[in-house]
């Protein structure tokens, strides 16, 4: 018989109902009917046990226990955490996958949440985002919005061409507005009144002005 398989032999690992007492280090003190003992999570369990719980221990007769399960938590509110150690991927490869919460889906990292899709499809009847920068990058941007509300300090805006059309259009500047373009031209289909306090119209060429009637004063 090969070295290696006296070896899995000799060890002889029987099944044990233990309670974890606390934790110690990377391990456990566990309580069993033989008193209590050290014991190291096993990688196939991924539900991280808890003080109270009760579990399903592996012992060999070096002394070894692994924790293989947990069978019982020890508190009914006790947070059902799955622990990895490393670097984790979880991989599908037939069908798709879904997750579901009836409070809620929380990711948390301490560095980035990257998410990569063909398509990528949200639906939530209120969102609330908070970010302190954003980089946005497409080639194509379409939105349907019956109200918008913005508010920003500072807005600067580069566009190679600009097309708006809207039924009504009011705007209220504060304090100064201008408009610099090489050439201008406004098309009103009935009156365009112009009201101000002071009025200058300076040009380097000609002033034309051609009305059916005029009336100065």
């Amino acid at each position: 018989m090969p070295q290696a398989a006296r070896k899995i032999e000799s060890a002889q690992p029987v099944l044990e109902y233990a309670t974890v007492e606390n934790r110690s280090g990377e391990g456990f003190v566990v309580c069993t009917a033989y008193g209590r003992m050290q014991a190291q999570r096993a990688k196939s369990c991924l539900l991280m046990p808890d003080q109270g719980d009760q579990i399903l221990l592996s012992v060999d007769r070096f002394g070894r226990a692994y924790v293989l399960a947990v069978l019982v938590r020890g508190d009914a509110d006790t947070v059902n955490r799955l622990s990895f150690n490393g670097p984790t991927r979880l991989e599908i490869s037939d069908g798709d996958m879904s997750l579901s919460a009836q409070a809620g889906i929380t990711l948390n990292s301490p560095t980035q949440v990257s998410m990569t899709a063909p398509e990528l499809n949200i639906h939530a009847a209120q969102a609330e985002i908070g970010l302190e920068e954003t980089h946005f990058t497409g080639k194509s941007f379409s939105a349907n919005i019956e109200r918008i509300r913005t508010m920003a300090r500072n807005v600067d805006s580069f566009m190679h061409h600009l097309v708006q059309r809207m039924t009504s259009s009011f705007r209220q500047v504060r304090e100064h507005d201008e408009t610099q373009a090489a050439s201008a031209r406004q098309l009103v289909q009935g009156t365009l009144t112009v009201q101000t306090g002071n009025s200058v119209h300076t040009a380097e060429g000609h002033v034309k002005i051609d009305a059916e009637q005029i009336h100065l004063g």
